[in-house]
């Protein structure tokens, strides 16, 4: 509290109050349980070659799938947990595939395969502040969540390494991507268009041509050669 020309301002006690208790909310006991997440995935990329990466890595799942669990069970939800957990499950994503996708020997073009989704999301954030779009609808649509589950998938893949696996899980990873970013693109469309159109049927396959095209452009100039091989893989297996 401060005394501005003869009145006391309460904004700044208001903004100390206001952080002391975002602070507090880290030392919630679901909070901790996400964050515990960090050194377990430091441990996998140190220990990426030894076995030891196989119960950190079981850590990491079984934190992930208890945190929100206890958020609930302790009623400990918060807003701060509200955006940790996803974004831990990013960071945790990125760090994972970087220390791990090497072991595969497979071509770094397939990568795009595996954050093509998540670059598209990241691409509506210019849209938040010119047309206050709600981010959290695009985050929470079924998709968008088949793609997380093909990546955590992918990862296991890696993790072991099953080459194949991977190769497979990649590519459905970026079809996949594909249908989410259809997807995403007919729904932004419509939320931040009222032109009778976009809320009709032609849009949607507009879009998902228009998608499909996108991705087929991309496949063909990075990742050709990788398609081949991988068809003639799995067709020996016939």
């Amino acid at each position: 509290m401060a005394r501005r020309g003869g009145r006391w301002d309460m904004s700044d006690s208001r903004d100390t109050s206001d952080l002391r208790d975002r602070l507090d909310e880290v030392w919630t006991v679901p909070n901790l349980v996400s964050l515990s997440r960090l050194p377990l995935v430091a441990g996998i990329v140190v220990l990426v070659d030894s076995p030891l990466r196989y119960v950190l890595f079981a850590l990491v799942v079984l934190s992930d799938g208890i945190d929100g669990w206890l958020a609930r069970r302790l009623d400990q939800e918060t807003e701060l947990g509200a955006l940790l957990d996803p974004a831990l499950d990013k960071l945790t994503a990125l760090a994972l595939v970087v220390a791990l996708f090497p072991e595969t020997g497979l071509p770094v073009e397939y990568l795009v395969l595996f954050f093509a989704r998540d670059a598209f999301v990241v691409s509506l954030v210019p849209l938040v502040p010119l047309y206050g779009f709600d981010t959290s609808k695009v985050r929470a649509r079924i998709p968008g969540k088949v793609v997380t589950n093909v990546q955590f998938l992918a990862i296991v893949a890696m993790l072991v390494p099953a080459v194949l696996a991977t190769e497979a899980l990649l590519w459905l990873s970026g079809v996949a991507a594909a249908v989410a970013v259809t997807d995403y693109v007919v729904f932004v469309a419509r939320e931040l268009s009222d032109r009778p159109w976009v809320h009709e049927r032609p849009m949607a396959v507009f879009a998902a041509v228009g998608v499909a095209t996108v991705f087929a452009v991309v496949v063909a100039v990075l990742l050709a050669e990788e398609l081949h091989g991988f068809l003639a893989a799995v067709g020996s297996f016939g």
